[in-house]
């Protein structure tokens, strides 16, 4: 993917509707590339930045733009996790079914 295409994705990013893969990816480009980085910051500043000012919050766009970032590296580290799970649950109900479908077979 270009910078174009990860561009694209700073809203689904920020609203928190990128799959594991692309969020993945995503976080690796925007550690990598200064020129995402800065939209980023700007989309965020604009997409929270009007939120907070409206509001009356205060707003640090670096600091909760770390936050903002770290929590998605959270995010992306529990639903790794959950994916693992899932798959050695998947793993483990196969070969039962495997081990129980060799008894039946064998007793017959």
């Amino acid at each position: 993917m270009d910078c174009k295409e990860f561009k694209g994705l700073i809203q689904e990013f920020l609203h928190d509707e990128l799959d594991v893969n692309m969020l993945s990816r995503f976080l690796e480009h925007i550690e990598e590339c200064s020129d995402c980085r800065d939209e980023l910051r700007t989309q965020y500043l604009i997409y929270e930045g009007l939120e907070r000012l409206e509001s009356g919050e205060p707003f640090d766009v670096d600091k909760d733009l770390a936050k903002v970032m770290q929590q998605q590296k959270n995010r992306l580290h529990t639903r790794r996790g959950v994916q693992r799970t899932a798959i050695a649950a998947e793993i483990i109900t196969t070969a039962a079914f495997l081990i129980v479908l060799s008894v039946v077979l064998f007793y017959q």
